[in-house]
């Protein structure tokens, strides 16, 4: 009986997301439910994009190779690129607001402007300024080292979900029911 009493408790925090077949159409699906715990913009200098090396997710079919992104410098600098071992290099600017950064082979040659959809300690994404009806892949999605060498695409955004998805429901009245049932077990017994 005591398994599943716990078992009914648990449920709502084992909801199944659904099957999505692109990055783009996952990120679309979960940003909304997970936005309002993002850092607000890119300025502070301890920010995560300064402090971790950054693994790109891709849903691109047979991508094997693993691609890491080091922002050196502070609001503008080298991004060391290491795909596989091979080192390469790209820069960056943050603009003054916090929320978009121009990432290309320099800043005003084959650049992007990109806007900040999401920061916090392990997770990054971007996306692309424009009409997103023109323009086929408008994010980029970073997981921090750690995360991003062990998961594919799609197993990094249900980490991310999951990291917010008890911050959805309030702690303190899960342990308030947990405590009154175990009190009544108790007592009636």
């Amino acid at each position: 009986m005591e398994d599943r009493l716990l078992d009914k408790i648990a449920e709502p925090f084992n909801l199944q997301l659904p099957e999505y077949e692109t990055l783009e159409a996952m990120i679309d699906g979960i940003l909304p439910a997970v936005a309002r715990f993002s850092e607000p913009n890119l300025l502070p200098e301890d920010s995560p994009l300064y402090v971790n090396s950054w693994v790109r997710m891709t849903d691109r079919p047979g991508a094997t190779e693993v691609v890491m992104y080091r922002f050196q410098g502070y609001q503008q600098g080298e991004i060391r690129v290491v795909t596989d071992g091979e080192i390469g290099s790209k820069a960056y600017e943050v603009e003054e607001s916090g929320d978009r950064i121009i990432v290309g082979e320099s800043i005003m040659r084959d650049s992007f402007l990109y806007e900040l959809s999401f920061i916090d300690d392990d997770f990054l994404i971007l996306r692309r300024h424009g009409n997103l009806a023109n323009i086929p892949h408008p994010y980029l999605f970073f997981c921090r080292e750690a995360i991003g060498t062990r998961l594919t695409w799609n197993e990094a955004l249900e980490r991310l979900v999951d990291k917010y998805r008890n911050s959805q429901f309030p702690l303190l009245a899960v342990g308030l029911f947990v405590a009154a049932m175990i009190a009544l077990l108790i007592y009636f017994r």
